[in-house]
């Protein structure tokens, strides 16, 4: 059983089922998820595959990509970096797509039982190198995260969970969830790396956040819009982005909003939105080159900072901090999975990541709490017992 569900809208459900090609690619090989065989299909062939299909066609069937983080360390050249069984991407093509509301769940409620978190000390460390970095002149912002590791008290079905998650209010824009078999993927991402309409492509940063609760959020915004630090650190990422855009097509992309605010559930992000009009047939191969990974989750500048991520980060961030993409009739949506759960059905373990950019003006216990305010924002969005 291998299906996909994405939110299209704020009163309806895409789920895509019945897929007829389902592949996961590693650097050397890819696995055949309904057989289980291996065979020789590099990721480079995988790119070639990737740049035979152009951003401004309409695709005959639905298909789901699932970039892990890793893949991006392969678009900026720094392939050694990456081990050969490293998953890379998930390429699902379906034969069916329904649109529907979303459907009461059997699951009332969902109790996850913390397994294993980041201590303050661990953090602190992780945090020193990066300031290290940053005083030592390789980067502007560096974008630190950790995993979170929760177990539920009984195996759930897949079916189960998300159908009590897009039953639930208050869902980011770009909510998906996929199951594969034995993993799930399910993110509640607000943001976006790209979005193909119109002979445009946008892009949509989210840099900066404070803590909210309940209807007081203009007056979190006033002092969001006075933090030097939160300008920053939007400022930089928006130029950034910009810059990747105008790698596209010819250097015309706009910033068409900057620093506005984003509402999510217990938390205040500011965004800004970009865009570039193409003159052009770009293929979806040049447009993942040019912007994957988001680089609101990496830093600036964005090669140097993957390389000082992967030596301070003691884990493989996979579908965390990737890009999922959907390909249904002229549509070509990709968010960037923040707010995202890795979740091994059978052992019931589900893997969070969370964190946040590190300049050289953050505090390390201020970075720490909006760390766990992330994860806070994802267990009362699931309404998880004790919180």
């Amino acid at each position: 059983m291998i299906f996909s569900r994405f939110k299209w809208d704020h009163q309806t459900v895409l789920e895509l089922d019945r897929p007829s090609t389902a592949y996961i690619y590693y650097r050397l090989h890819r696995l055949d998820l309904f057989t289980g065989f291996v065979e020789n299909f590099s990721i480079e062939e995988f790119k070639k595959k990737l740049d035979s299909i152009s951003l401004q066609e309409r695709v005959k069937r639905p298909v789901v990509y699932h970039f892990y983080y890793e893949y991006g360390l392969i678009d900026q050249g720094l392939i050694d970096l990456v081990p050969k069984e490293n998953p890379l991407v998930i390429e699902i093509e379906y034969q069916r797509s329904r649109k529907k509301s979303p459907q009461s769940p059997r699951i009332k409620k969902l109790n996850l039982q913390t397994l294993e978190r980041p201590t303050w000390s661990e953090y602190k460390v992780a945090f020193q190198k990066i300031q290290d970095e940053l005083l030592a002149g390789n980067c502007y912002q560096v974008n630190l995260t950790f995993p979170f590791d929760f177990m539920t008290e009984e195996m759930l079905d897949p079916r189960d969970i998300a159908d009590y998650f897009f039953f639930q209010k208050n869902l980011g824009a770009y909510a998906h969830a996929t199951f594969l078999g034995e993993e799930m993927i399910l993110s509640n991402s607000p943001e976006c790396l790209f979005h193909y309409k119109d002979d445009q492509v946008f892009t949509m940063p989210i840099k900066g956040t404070m803590k909210r609760s309940g209807k007081n959020w203009k007056e979190v915004w006033k002092k969001m819009l006075n933090s030097p630090k939160e300008e920053g650190e939007l400022l930089m990422i928006t130029d950034l982005l910009k810059n990747d855009l105008n790698r596209l097509d010819s250097p015309t992309a706009r910033v068409l909003k900057l620093r506005a605010p984003l509402l999510v559930p217990g938390l205040l992000h500011q965004y800004s939105l970009i865009a570039v009009r193409l003159k052009n047939e770009i293929s979806l191969d040049t447009t993942m080159n040019a912007l994957f990974p988001g680089g609101s989750i990496t830093g600036a500048p964005k090669k140097r900072v993957m390389e000082i991520i992967k030596a301070v980060e003691c884990f493989e961030r996979g579908i965390y901090c990737g890009s999922t993409l959907l390909c249904i009739g002229d549509k070509k949506i990709a968010s960037i999975n923040i707010r995202t759960a890795s979740i091994q059905i059978e052992n019931r373990v589900w893997r969070y990541g969370a964190g946040g950019g590190v300049t050289l003006l953050s505090r390390p216990v201020d970075e720490f709490k909006e760390m766990e305010a992330k994860v806070e924002s994802f267990l009362k969005l699931l309404k998880v017992s004790g919180h």
